[in-house]
């Protein structure tokens, strides 16, 4: 039971970092770009990602492990992700700042499924990576939008 937990707890810090990667990235974002309406899109979607970060803490906690608090995974390639882009953020270039996200969400979706999909995972933790999931899934669509305006 204890290395079932030990593994969990690593795919659970791992979407944390996810989140944190996510919510840093989205508040660069809203930072660069200078249509309100998307500049408040994206400061709800770093908010959503706060509350995915702490959720998963938690559960980390009942786990008895070690939830990580490092702001991220800074040697994740979801990082790398935002980070690479952050020289698009500095540009101010909506479109661009836009594909960014996209590509971001898509590695975090990408994960996420990895999770879910993993026969050692627990049942018990599947119904919030799977609602995480689909508020990544929602803000993706939402995002994807965003290029049809």
């Amino acid at each position: 039971m204890e290395n079932n937990n030990k593994n969990t707890n690593e795919k659970l810090n791992r979407l944390i970092d996810i989140a944190e990667d996510g919510k840093e990235g989205y508040e660069n974002a809203a930072a660069a770009v200078k249509d309100a309406g998307v500049k408040s899109s994206f400061l709800i979607f770093a908010q959503e990602r706060s509350v995915y970060a702490s959720q998963l803490r938690e559960i980390v906690h009942q786990l008895k492990g070690e939830a990580e608090d490092n702001g991220g995974d800074t040697k994740g390639s979801l990082h790398r992700v935002w980070m690479n882009l952050k020289t698009i953020f500095t540009s101010g270039d909506t479109g661009a700042i836009i594909n960014a996200c996209i590509t971001g969400e898509e590695a975090a979706i990408k994960e996420y499924k990895s999770v879910l999909n993993d026969a050692l995972t627990p049942e018990s933790i599947k119904p919030l990576v799977g609602e995480q999931l689909g508020g990544i899934e929602k803000a993706l669509l939402n995002i994807t939008a965003q290029i049809k305006k």
